[in-house]
């Protein structure tokens, strides 16, 4: 496939290998998952190397999901309360804070989106729709590199609902926490499985 050392940050198919000197690779380099490109052995001029077991796992995963145009849609919910700290529910699959999200709908999603945040703060309430992107990530529930598609979207609290005013609390059987931008990124765990999701909310509601 195509291999570049430019990296396209608005391209989620733009894969960085990680070990780029077990590939042969001088400079830091990013295949393109969406760019497969046919050679014979009478195309090539010699072998520099090979990528790693886990570069290799992770491209070729990717690349099945696209050949199989197999897309994970979701929405996020970026929930602000009045000192600009975000909703963070804990994941016992993903085992961290996120975000609250939710499998998006094919038709009226915000209306789904809509009925997930009344779920969550019991009360009427009403999301606005903020950005969509692509991200090929880990899942660390299911171990193995997918394609989710990410719908993003927003909702501020004026007034914070009694069991919801501390810093930590329960809603729904879940643990959660008030955290800002800033507390996140110093989140290890966080920034383990969900970094990629952390800056897209960031870059779209820090404006």
């Amino acid at each position: 496939m195509y291999v570049t050392t430019k990296n396209n940050e608005n391209n989620p198919y733009s894969i960085a290998i990680e070990e780029c000197q077990e590939a042969g690779l001088k400079r830091k380099s990013w295949a393109r998952i969406d760019r497969i490109v046919r050679l014979t052995e009478w195309n090539m001029d010699c072998r520099i190397g090979e990528l790693s077991q886990r570069d290799f796992i992770k491209i070729i995963q990717l690349v099945e999901e696209i050949m199989t145009n197999k897309i994970h849609n979701f929405s996020i919910l970026a929930i602000k309360n009045s000192e600009d700290k975000y909703l963070q529910i804990y994941d016992e699959r993903w085992q961290s804070y996120l975000f609250p999200y939710v499998r998006s709908t094919d038709n009226n999603n915000k209306d789904n989106v809509d009925n997930f945040a009344k779920n969550i703060l019991h009360t009427e309430v009403v999301t606005e729709y903020v950005n969509n992107a692509k991200h090929c990530k880990y899942s660390v529930s299911d171990n193995v590199y997918k394609i989710y598609n990410h719908n993003l979207y927003k909702l501020i609290l004026h007034t914070i609902p009694d069991n919801m005013i501390e810093d930590s609390f329960v809603i729904n059987g879940a643990r959660c926490k008030w955290l800002s931008f800033e507390e996140m990124e110093k989140n290890e765990r966080i920034m383990e499985v969900n970094d990629e999701i952390v800056a897209f909310v960031k870059k779209n509601l820090c404006v």
